[in-house]
């Protein structure tokens, strides 16, 4: 931790869970410890944020971040956040916990009642530098390019871009990720058993992506705690908070405690 004297906490998606309903997993943390976590966030005792590559996992359902990824860079209509899981951000909204900007997502998928995060431990351009050195380790995206491009080889071509004007001011050219499209369009004409596969090949890219996307935040933000409730022994040796990769993490200086070592961390 920095020599700061208010903890900076990043609040993986799964923490944010705990937070927002503090009896939900009790395997994970005893209720009362969770409210006490939750009191002392509202409190200002620890500064708590999420990255907005959360919100994109947690507020849209598989078939709408397909449905996303096919419009962004256009003008075309995003999906509508699934309001369910837009309230648990609104509450988290409510007892101070702020946004942190995941560039790659492009600020799209917006809650109104977050506020974001100020750059405070670095400059704007020292903190989206951070991002981008720490996820250029990492493959992110470019697994799902490569499925998408290997699809689009059997699709129709994807409509070129349009050039964006108001009034006499061009306001530059939309440019349609064809790979993104070409997934989507797998999607639509799938059968269920084809559904089913689709979704098991391309969800654990997207999970993948949004974890070195949140973990990145957290990085280019200079915060102290990476905070999840996941000890990462389901993932895959590769994946980035596999619990056997996370001494590499840490190497890095980047620190990851349970909500429960979280509370031990700042009573």
């Amino acid at each position: 931790m920095t020599s700061r004297t208010t903890p900076r906490i990043t609040l993986d998606t799964n923490a944010c869970d705990i937070i927002h309903d503090p009896d939900k997993r009790p395997e994970i943390m005893p209720p009362a410890d969770a409210r006490r976590l939750r009191q002392s966030i509202a409190d200002g005792e620890v500064l708590a944020f999420v990255s907005e590559a959360t919100l994109f996992v947690e507020c849209l359902g598989f078939a709408d971040k397909l449905a996303y990824l096919a419009v962004a860079g256009t003008r075309n209509p995003r999906p509508v956040p699934d309001p369910r899981r837009a309230a648990v951000f609104v509450d988290l909204a409510s007892i101070g916990i702020k946004l942190l900007h995941a560039p790659l997502i492009g600020a799209e998928i917006f809650i109104p009642d977050m506020e974001w995060a100020q750059d405070v431990v670095y400059s704007q351009s020292d903190r989206q530098g951070r991002f981008f050195a720490f996820c250029r380790n990492y493959p992110r995206h470019e697994p799902l390019i490569t499925l998408g491009n290997s699809l689009l080889a059997g699709q129709p071509p994807v409509p070129a871009g349009r050039t964006i004007s108001q009034g006499p001011t061009s306001l530059g050219v939309e440019i349609p990720q064809g790979w993104a499209i070409a997934i989507k369009r797998e999607w639509d004409n799938a059968d269920e058993a084809g559904r089913k596969k689709l979704r098991r090949q391309v969800g654990p890219i997207i999970g993948e992506w949004c974890d070195t996307l949140i973990v990145g935040s957290h990085v280019g933000y200079g915060n102290d705690i990476f905070c999840t409730a996941d000890e990462g022994k389901g993932a895959g040796s590769n994946s980035l908070l596999f619990h056997g990769n996370r001494a590499n993490l840490n190497q890095q200086g980047i620190t990851i405690m349970s909500p429960v070592e979280v509370l031990r961390a700042i009573s």
